[in-house]
């Protein structure tokens, strides 16, 4: 009965859309929504077969989730050239599409963004040739949950001239499945052997001294190989039962699927105030409560995370200044710990100038000091040079955008590639001068944890 009533307002919208579009003389955004009863997210994202992009972002915590099938590429190019980076002209390009929007139902119109490690830098591998370096997708089809209500969108992008078609989107089933269990056979290849990891340090850190430098994030990769398909919904709903307050997500392409279960927010902007968390000094937990209390109090008056924390915190600073009327940061970082790492933590809130969004404020901090290093293009440089196996999104920008401006940005990190008997895992760590080779090596093992743990490869 739900895809009745939703096809019934969505076909009435397509007339007055198809007219605003042929009065413009581009296409026109059309979104219709209503509210529902709850479903589940990731049986959701999992059931839908249909190999069109499709995205899963839940917060297990929260209950807060959004699930975009069906999804069509949005085009950058119908948007006159602007000058900026690569997310930045996505984010004109989606002011562009929101500008003219027609919609019905309680939800404003909402697409997907991502884009790669670097969106400037054209290197990537066969891994990642379904993903652009930076790609925005509005799901036809979207359920989204908040708190107690959940609703269900119909969206598409209507040319002028461009007829209904005679059929709508169809929703996959959203009974739940029993997933596949984890493969038990899966073998580990280290990409980069710990003299080689070690090695790679040691020539960041001259670097560094040379003054070239001050902070350059490194990042391993790791590969697997199962005897059967990795499960994707078995490994998403282990990574929400044991990351609960990470933001889980999932990108999936035909048969390629980008997911994790990441602890770093990039931004965050609801009704004009924008918030953000600078995260970076990390060390491993232990399953002894006392020490494990004591690691996290030695991290907090550790000289080399405080000064590795410091450069994202300045850089952030830089970053949201022009775009902010006021800006708070507290002078003292905190710890905030997840199952496998404490990190030291800084939260960051400002209010926009107006017309700004979340994808605006997105491609100012994008790639941070906490991804990749400072200064940030000699980091990125030394990365490019040094750095094995391109990253594709791992450590790129992700998350969602509505027309309203607001949204909700993630750094992908906790994350791996899965195609199915093969995956990529990576984990990064910052170097600054006096980083310990062994020490980066045990900090990217915990970091790789969560998803060698629920694929089967730990």
């Amino acid at each position: 009965m739900r895809q009745h009533v939703l096809a019934s307002t969505f076909a009435d919208l397509w007339a007055i859309t198809e007219r605003r579009a042929r009065a413009l003389r581009r296409p026109v955004l059309l979104s219709c929504s209503k509210f529902v009863e709850p479903l589940d997210p990731v049986t959701l994202f999992a059931a839908d077969t249909s190999g069109a992009p499709r995205i899963l972002w839940l917060i297990p915590q929260t209950g807060e989730a959004i699930v975009g099938l069906r999804c069509q590429r949005l085009p950058v190019a119908e948007v006159a050239p602007s000058p900026g980076s690569a997310l930045h002209r996505l984010a004109d390009s989606w002011r562009w599409h929101a500008a003219e929007a027609v919609q019905e139902g309680p939800l404003a119109p909402l697409a997907f963004a991502g884009c790669t490690f670097e969106p400037e830098n054209p290197r990537i591998d066969t891994w990642w040739e379904p993903f652009s370096h930076v790609q925005a997708f509005l799901p036809r089809l979207a359920y989204v949950q908040r708190g107690e209500l959940s609703a269900e969108l119909v969206q598409h992008t209507v040319r002028p001239g461009e007829f209904l078609p005679p059929t709508s989107p169809q929703w996959p089933p959203s009974t739940q499945t029993c997933p596949r269990p984890r493969p038990s056979l899966v073998r580990r290849h280290d990409r980069v052997s710990r003299a080689s990891w070690a090695e790679l340090i040691e020539t960041a850190r001259q670097a560094i001294r040379r003054g070239e430098l001050r902070k350059v994030v490194l990042a391993r990769t790791v590969e697997l190989a199962a005897e059967q398909p990795f499960s994707v919904e078995a490994t998403l709903r282990a990574l929400a039962e044991r990351y609960p307050t990470c933001t889980v997500f999932a990108v999936g392409i035909g048969q390629t699927i980008f997911l994790g279960a990441t602890p770093e927010r990039l931004v965050q902007v609801q009704n004009g105030t924008v918030s953000t968390v600078a995260l970076a000094g990390s060390a491993p937990r232990c399953t002894d409560p006392s020490s494990d209390s004591a690691r996290a109090a030695q991290l907090l008056v550790s000289r080399k995370d405080r000064h590795e924390h410091a450069l994202v915190v300045e850089a952030i600073r830089a970053a949201l200044r022009p775009l902010c009327r006021r800006l708070t940061i507290p002078d003292e970082p905190q710890v905030i710990s997840i199952a496998n790492v404490h990190h030291l933590a800084t939260p960051i809130t400002g209010v926009l100038a107006d017309g700004h969004s979340a994808l605006d404020v997105a491609a100012r901090l994008h790639p941070t000091p906490a991804v990749g290093g400072t200064p940030r293009e000699a980091a990125l440089a030394f990365i490019r040079t040094h750095e094995p196996v391109p990253r594709g999104w791992y450590a790129g920008a992700l998350g969602w955008i509505a027309t309203s401006g607001d949204g909700e940005f993630v750094v992908g990190l906790r994350s791996g590639i899965v195609q199915g008997t093969a995956a990529r895992l990576y984990a990064g760590c910052g170097i600054v001068a006096d980083s310990d080779p062994a020490a980066e090596w045990d900090e990217s093992e915990a970091k790789l944890r969560p998803m060698l743990e629920v694929l089967g490869g730990a």
